[in-house]
């Protein structure tokens, strides 16, 4: 993976640095890259809204936004919150941490199912040079409990996957992998 590939006015390095590290100290353990056939502009909100985001990735059922805690008036912006709603894992509570629309962001999931702790991830794009689309899947955490800790990154590196493979037959380009770091 290209660490230093340039999202926006930034490269992932500068980002993590920046947004992740003052979310987080956690680890990074998984980390991706997926090309797509499509701008930003059309994947940005494929991968950001929740409504979007239920039609690729699996046992996500829908979401909603609420911008009032945003730093942006409203807007997309740090502070905002998605709920994304799902099949067997109740609702995922998120917060925007970082966004600079359509080139990257960060977000923090909580939920009681989830054996991890101090978790971020970050979603950033870049141009691929051939008309379409970069994009970088970071997640950062650590594990917490006992039973569900050895399991849960195995199911959530399946469940990631397969969600980037149907987004890449639907958008087209050839997708790509993350994995354990």
């Amino acid at each position: 993976m290209n660490r230093m590939a340039t999202i926006g006015t930034l490269d992932l390095k500068t980002i993590e640095s920046q947004h992740v590290r003052r979310i987080t100290k956690a680890p990074l353990r998984m980390a991706g890259s997926f090309d797509f056939a499509v701008s930003q502009e059309v994947l940005f909100p494929r991968i950001s809204e929740p409504e979007e985001m239920a039609k690729w990735f699996p046992l996500l059922k829908g979401g909603d936004l609420d911008h009032t805690t945003s730093k942006a008036s409203g807007d997309w912006g740090e502070g905002s919150k998605r709920q994304c709603y799902t099949n067997g894992m109740g609702t995922l509570f998120e917060t925007i941490h970082y966004i600079d629309a359509p080139n990257a962001y960060t977000y923090e999931v909580k939920n009681f199912m989830m054996p991890i702790k101090d978790h971020l991830a970050l979603m950033a794009l870049t141009p691929n040079g051939t008309g379409g689309t970069t994009m970088y899947w970071h997640q950062y955490f650590n594990l917490k409990g006992i039973a569900m800790r050895h399991m849960f990154p195995t199911m959530m590196l399946g469940m990631m996957n397969r969600g980037m493979a149907t987004l890449a037959k639907e958008l087209g380009g050839k997708g790509g992998r993350i994995k354990r770091v």
